[in-house]
């Protein structure tokens, strides 16, 4: 069985804010007040532009205030099983068989959204951080 909360995620404008040259890693101001969360329908839409400003950065061509992994992802779930069962020949002989099943209650796991606000799909989660189920058998012949 495996738990875990979610991983920290940080925000980033996606632009060259002050003219370094470089837009990797240039987080924006924080909107006091206005959560970055969005509870709603569709479960894939997570974060809101609306708690970040970008437009005060651009124009004193500054760093913006927002703190580095501020939010936290989604939360996982996963349970694997397994059964192995020893079949004696003889002495020296024996077939082991193996039933191994991972995340076998087929939990999904999303992984942490996009939160480039550069990006059209900001705030919108794409990606899976665990596999949907897996099964597998396996024999072994031990002599």
């Amino acid at each position: 069985m495996g738990a875990r909360s979610g991983f920290p995620q940080n925000v980033v404008t996606g632009r060259d804010n002050i003219g370094n040259g470089r837009a990797a890693g240039q987080r924006p101001d924080e909107v006091l007040g206005v959560s970055p969360y969005v509870e709603g329908p569709d479960r894939l839409l997570r974060l809101t532009r609306a708690a970040y400003d970008t437009t005060a950065l651009q124009r004193d061509r500054r760093f913006g205030t927002l703190g580095y992994n501020t939010l936290v992802g989604l939360s996982a779930f996963t349970w694997d099983a397994s059964l192995h069962k020893v079949f004696k020949i003889n002495e020296q002989h024996q077939i082991t068989f193996r039933f191994e099943a991972f995340n076998w209650l087929n939990h999904t796991a999303l992984g942490n959204p996009n939160a480039n606000l550069a990006s059209g799909n900001f705030g919108r989660i794409t990606g899976l951080t665990v596999q949907p189920r897996n099964i597998q058998f396996g024999l072994k012949y031990n002599f």
